[in-house]
């Protein structure tokens, strides 16, 4: 089950590389229209949800938070 859980967030990083920062939806947003290898659409079972990626973010060491207004938090990874 954790092979599964690592898979489903790796997406997270490929999309963060550009340097933009971004809130936990647009994130999540970004991940839906990431193609796969095969140029089809990822599935719902493998996007992550705001609380998944709201833990990852705050658990990795490799992402900042920039800015809090209220409840929506913004990120960026560290160069």
């Amino acid at each position: 089950m954790k092979f599964k859980k690592k898979n489903k967030l790796l997406p997270i990083d490929t999309v963060m590389e550009d340097g933009e920062p971004r809130n936990n939806v647009q994130i999540v947003s970004a991940v839906e229209n990431l193609p796969t290898h095969g140029g089809r659409k990822r599935s719902q079972r493998m996007i992550p949800t705001t609380q998944e990626v709201a833990s990852y973010l705050k658990n990795n060491p490799k992402y900042v938070k920039i800015n809090e207004n209220g409840d929506e938090k913004i990120w960026i990874m560290r160069i």
